[in-house]
Formats: C-alpha cells, structure tokens, sequence
C-alpha cells in the first residue's frame, strides 16, 4: 500500500502502525479472494483507504476503511473481535457500514428477499441515514466505498451497472452534496452519466476533446494574464502568502444538466473555461490576550476582503458578464460552501468563469464535512446546519414507518437541491429548491403558516406561490382572521408545510364533524320532548357509546352520528328506555315482546325484539362485522353490515325502524360469503384462483366464471368461513394471484349496488 503510507506519512508513528496493523489484517481476511475484475480483493479497501486520507479523514476512518468488508465477508471475524483490536470507534463505523453493505447485497437479491426495487433502495437509505446520525464517519466511508466501486463498475452486467448508477445518481451523489465534499460529488455524478446516458456521454466526451488543446492554451494564457495583475498589485502582499491560480474543467454531468434546463448548446455554455484562485492569507497579528473567538472572526474578515479586492481586480482586467456574479461569500450555500463567482470575456473573445475563494473555504468546499477532522473545529463547516439536518433525519426515523415514504421526504426535504433565504432581521433559512413563501412561514412557526394571507419577497409583494431564489429576503404578511386554503397543497413543497396544512384540516374536520352529531342527537332529543341536558349528561353518554360502540368517549358517538353509521333514533333508545317502549308499542303486535333482549338465529341479538331474524343477502354480514337491524314489514328483522349501502339509505330514509343489533358471543358457526375476483382474463387464470384456495384447505361452495366486453374476467365464490380473519387470509391470497386487481366482498352484486 505504498500510496496510503505515503498520504499519511506525516502522521504520528502511533497512527502510522495502528493503519498499518489494520491493513494485514484485512490482507489476511480476503487472502485469496478476487474481485469481479479478477484483482485480489484487497485492493478495493486499500483504495477505500485512500479516498479517505485524500479526505484527510481521522485514522479511526482509514482504518475502518480497510476492514469495512471483513465481518460480512470472511467467515470468524465479528464487530467484538473487531473492537478488541482496533477499539470501539472502528467497530462503531465497520458496523454501520456491514449493516447498509448487507442491504445493498440483498437488494440485488430480489428473488430471495421481500424488499424489492424501490423499496430495497428506500430501506437501504433508511438504515444508512440512521447509522449516519450515530457517527457521521459511517457515511464518509461508505462514500468512499461507493466512489471506488464506481470507478470499477465496468466488470459489472450492464444491468447492474444501471442499478448502481442510479442509486448512486439519487442518493449517494446527493449526500455528498449535502455533506459538502464537492470532490466526490462530481466524480459520482460524472460516473453515474456514463453509465446512466452512455451515448450523450461520449458526445460530449468527443466534443470537449476535439478543443482541448485551444481550451488548455487559452487557460493557460489566462492564468499568466491573472496572475501577473495579482503579483503586481501593491495591497494583496500584505494580507496573502500565497496564490494558488488554476485551470478547472467543468464536470460532464453539470454540462449535460445545463444543457438540457437551459436548452442551449454546447458552445452556449459560458463558464466551460474556468480559473479558480485560492488565496492562502498571511497569519494575523493579535493583541497578547486576544479572545479566541475575536481572533477567528478577525481572520473570516480579513479572508472576505482579499476575496472582494481580488475580484475587483478580475473586474478591472477583463469586461464582467451581467448578471453572472454571485456571491456566496456573503450568502454561503446550504452546505456551507463559500466562493465568489463571476463569468469575464477575455482578451481572446472567450468567457471564462472566475472562482475566488479562501484556502479554508476551499477545503471546505472539496471536503465539507471532512474538513472537521483536518481542521478539528466546528465554526468554519455551517455546523449549525449540518446539526439542524442530522435533527431533520431523526424526526423522519420517528415520524414515517413506511420505508417508501420515508425515501420521498428525505430526497425532498434533505437530499434536493437548496435555496437560502433570509428573514427580515437577516437570520438564514434554508429550504428545498422550489420552495414557496408558504413553506418558509411554516419552517418558521406553524402559527405564522396559518395566519398567513401574504408574503413580500425582496421588499415587493408576490403571491404565496411564488418560488423563492437563494438569497432572498421574505416577510410573512398574517392577520388574526387568516386560514389555511387547501389550494396551499398545490405549491406546497417541504413535508413539514403539506402535513401541517393537511392536519389543520383534519383537526377542523373533525370539530366539526363533533358538533353536527353533537347537534343531530339534540335535536331528535328535544322534538320528542325529552330532558335533554339530563340525558346528554357525559356519564350517561359514556355509557350509551359502550353499548352501542365499545368505548366510552362521546365523541366516537358523536363521529358515528354525523357519519350515518348509526341515527339519533337508535341513540335515543339506549338513552331513554321509556323512548324504546314507547317505539315499540307504536310497531305491530306481533311484534311487541315484553321480555328483555334476546339471542336470535345466527347468533345475533336484536335490542328490544324477539322477532325472526335473516342475514341480509345484500351484503352478507358474518361474525366480527359491525351490524344493525332493520324491521322489515312482515318479514322480521333483516340484519345488515353498517357499511352496506342499503343500511346506510335506510339509517337516513327510516331510522325510526332500525334496531341495534350484535353479535352473540356464546355462539359459533360459519357464515356463507360471496366474492368476486376480478382480474383481465388469461389462460389458467381460474386454476391458479382455485390453487390458493386449496392451499389454504378451502373449498367453494359455488364457482361462476365470465368474461366481459372489456375483456375483464369475474370470478364469484359462495364460500363458507368461520370469521373476518379467516375471509381476510383468503382475500390476500386472492388477491397474490397474477392479475388479480381486486377481490369484492358480496359479489357482483355489491359492485352494482343490488338490494338485499
């Protein structure tokens, strides 16, 4: 490993051999094992390791670097064994890292995993930002890692050569960005277009290379010219001891993107001649005694002024584009990256992008978050920002179970590209790209968000729609009368805004929803002369909705009411038996009972009534669905599931005669249900449906089959089940069955609202 002994040559003798006894031990691991590209294996950690001192990173990484395969890969090595050796650091990063590395494996495993696709990748994402807000090295390393299996992904299948490029394109790319180390974002972004677009790369490869001699002899040129006019002004000496002027090629992938956003070609492109001066400042002079903090802050102004002064000399040589300058000194990126920008004409005609920036904001620009372990302070990394993110990663742990979902939010709101942007006394708000005043008021304060009825952008006023610039100064307009709009949802781009929005609307749903049952049950109440404060009593209504519910909160009674699942008549009776009797005395005599309730056929009790009971046909109710009964005229009670649309007529057209109705404990059976399978028609279709029920030792009481005009098959079964838990195994493993797009309790009946 000559070159990794060279890069940390300069490090304590005690590092130097840790590194080194980390390296034969992983050259005794992978001892006779090959990569795909038939090299011995060890030359992939070995290279992990490199990319990691180029970072500068600690030795605990480098060393983690080289063993971060050896506990999935080789048999008798464990993270204790690890830890013993090396400590606990290493093992925490080697840990980490196996557990993401084992996901990646699996992903590509799809036949013998359950995760697949989109899922493995959001899972895979999942565990790799989770390990990430436990060590933050874990995700440099596996950058690393990523960026050297890039560089060697030629050996692959194309097919995999794609799945790698994309996730690497989506996600490890978009890390980096956001861990600010510029140097391995542009690598994988230009990698992962090889592969992703192969032939718009090679055309911009051939095209860039036909003029790369022009483009080398005028950035030469450039660069005498700029330097010159530095050496020769009389200021900068005094506060610079060193200038560092070079030539900088854009990266493929940053032309192909501006060349497809911007629709232009390639020789529209102004800033494909880049210089990039990086000015090293002298050591300051401070007072004996001066306070560290004022030191540092002394140093930040004076680095900001060489900076200033030297782009005015860039301006004084050669003629500014407008409207290409851009400073992110004053408004640094999200990420913490610091440089001025600005595009000149030269001499020979051609723009030539000019980046001027402080050797310290340059080692924070190519090595962001890495730069901590070289520089081993916090002050100079936005490291405010990078702790606000690492909080944004655990609040999204918390609060989205679904891996999917989770893999949206993160690429919206972490992952995506950044504006900054600023509140009216000039603190710094960063936000996705393509943020709107709306999402700004409700990073702020959620009470801002709903109060909101304006927003001024840069002192004018703009709609709330409006998508905000990097840089921009935006003040909310509220009023105390202000509300949400649900039309907020439409430009709405952060998590945070679209869930708040929606929960506001769920909350004044939901109180509103409370007062209409709330309203219905005192109405019927008081038309039929009842004592409605003594009857709507909390305890008594606590009460009525354990019989009729099963909890004691009034407002699931309440939600049922305004929702139609049950009616103020059937409330009323459980509240006021008088009211029972007297509804009672008012139906036919044959069907008045003077004894209490009763267990019917089928198991069913019927509240207040002995009558003959059947289960409706309409919608087949079985044992554990929520059910009510209606007296029909002659024909008893006829029982029906509370979903089924004819109940749901008959709670609003007749509630005078619906009954309450449940389930009997004491009594078991099986009840016949009818579903129809539907699915487009193919061959063998019918026998792989049949096939599943016989795995699950099911046997049809009735088949019928048929086709129609859209070439849909229907599938109905009379089947005789024990529950909803036993209906429910048979619908999933219908619904398994290739094809199938949906399995409907009730037939074909209930899909064409027959009445039962």
């Amino acid at each position: 490993m000559p070159e990794l002994r060279a890069l940390i040559a300069d490090r304590p003798a005690s590092e130097v051999k840790r590194v080194e006894d980390a390296y034969v031990f992983a050259r005794e691991a992978h001892d006779g094992v090959k990569r795909k590209s038939g090299e011995p294996y060890i030359t992939h950690p070995v290279a992990v390791a490199v990319i990691l001192a180029k970072l500068g990173m600690d030795t605990e990484s480098l060393m983690a670097g080289l063993l971060h395969d050896t506990v999935e890969d080789v048999e008798g090595v464990d993270f204790e064994s690890i830890e013993r050796q090396f400590g606990p650091d290493v093992r925490r990063i080697v840990e980490g890292e196996t557990k993401v590395s084992k996901l990646s494996k699996q992903g590509s495993q799809q036949a013998e995993v359950a995760l697949t696709g989109r899922d493995m990748q959001a899972e895979n994402l999942r565990q790799m930002l989770i390990a990430m807000t436990a060590d933050i090295r874990i995700i440099v390393v596996k950058l690393a890692d990523r960026l050297h299996n890039m560089r060697t992904l030629g050996s692959m299948k194309p097919e995999k050569q794609q799945r790698i490029a994309r996730e690497t394109m989506e996600i490890f790319a978009p890390l980096a960005h956001r861990l600010g180390i510029g140097r391995i974002k542009w690598e994988l972004e230009d990698l992962s277009f090889r592969y992703l677009h192969p032939a718009e790369y090679e055309y911009l490869t051939s095209r860039l290379r036909t003029r790369q001699e022009e483009r080398e002899a005028l950035i030469t040129h450039a660069v005498a010219q700029l330097r010159e006019a530095l050496e020769d002004d009389l200021e900068l000496p005094e506060w610079v001891s060193d200038i560092d002027i070079t030539g900088r090629s854009k990266h493929l992938w940053s032309i192909h993107n501006k060349m497809q956003k911007e629709g232009k070609a390639l020789e529209q492109i102004f800033d494909l001649l880049a210089l990039r001066v990086i000015l090293t400042a002298r050591e300051l002079t401070v007072p004996p005694g001066t306070d560290e903090k004022r030191r540092e802050r002394a140093e930040e102004t004076r680095e900001k002024r060489v900076c200033y002064h030297t782009v005015s000399i860039v301006h004084s040589m050669w003629t500014p584009l407008p409207g290409r300058f851009k400073d992110y000194i004053a408004v640094p990126k999200p990420n913490g990256y610091q440089s001025l920008h600005t595009t000149v004409i030269s001499q020979s005609g051609q723009p030539i992008e000019v980046q001027i920036r402080s050797k310290r904001m340059h080692e924070v620009a190519e090595y962001g978050v890495a730069a901590h372990w070289m520089y081993k302070q916090g002050d100079h990394l936005a490291q405010k920002d990078r702790e606000n993110w690492i909080a944004q990663l655990r609040e999204l742990q918390n609060e989205i179970n679904d891996a999917s979902d989770y893999l949206d939010a993160v690429k919206t709101d972490i992952l995506s590209q950044r504006v900054r942007v600023f509140t009216p006394k000039g603190l710094a708000v960063s936000l996705p790209a393509g943020s709107t005043p709306i999402d700004f008021a409700y990073h702020i304060h959620t009470r801002v968000g709903e109060t909101a009825v304006g927003a001024r952008v840069n002192g004018s006023i703009v709609p709330l729609a409006h998508k905000l610039n990097n840089g921009d100064m935006v003040e909310i307009v509220t009023s105390k009368n202000g509300k949400p709009s649900k039309d907020w949802l439409n430009f709405a781009v952060t998590r945070s805004a679209r869930t708040k929005i929606r929960h506001h609307f769920r909350t004044n749903e939901r109180e509103e929803a409370l007062k209409k049952g709330h309203d219905l049950l005192e109405r019927y109440l008081r038309k039929r002369q009842l004592a409605v404060r003594q009857l709507m009593r909390t305890k008594i209504l606590e009460e009525a909705t354990q019989k009729l519910m099963g909890t004691r909160n009034p407002d699931d009674l309440y939600l049922a009411l305004h929702a139609g699942k049950t009616t103020p008549a059937v409330v009323g009776r459980i509240l006021s038996p008088s009211l029972a009797q007297e509804q009672a005395a008012a139906l036919p005599s044959r069907r008045r009972t003077p004894t209490p309730r009763a267990p019917e056929a089928g198991g069913v009790y019927v509240e207040g009534f002995t009558t003959s009971t059947k289960l409706a046909n309409c919608c087949s109710p079985m044992r554990g669905d929520q059910i009510m009964g209606y007296l029909t005229r002659g024909r008893g009670v006829s029982v029906h599931r509370l979903d089924c649309p004819n109940m749901i007529r008959l709670l609003k057209d007749e509630a005078e005669r619906c009954v309450a109705a449940s389930w009997d404990a004491g009594t078991t059976g099986s009840s016949i249900v009818e579903l129809d399978v539907v699915a487009p028609d193919r061959s063998g279709l019918l026998a792989d449906a049949l096939r599943a029920l016989t795995l699950l030792k099911v046997s049809p009481m009735k088949i019928e089959a048929g086709v129609n005009a859209e070439n849909t098959a229907h599938i109905g079964l009379r089947l005789a089940v024990s529950g909803n838990a036993e209906l429910e195994r048979i619908r999933n493993a219908l619904m398994k069955v290739e094809g199938v797009t949906d399995v409907i309790r009730g037939g074909r009946k209930a899909r064409n609202g027959a009445s039962g």
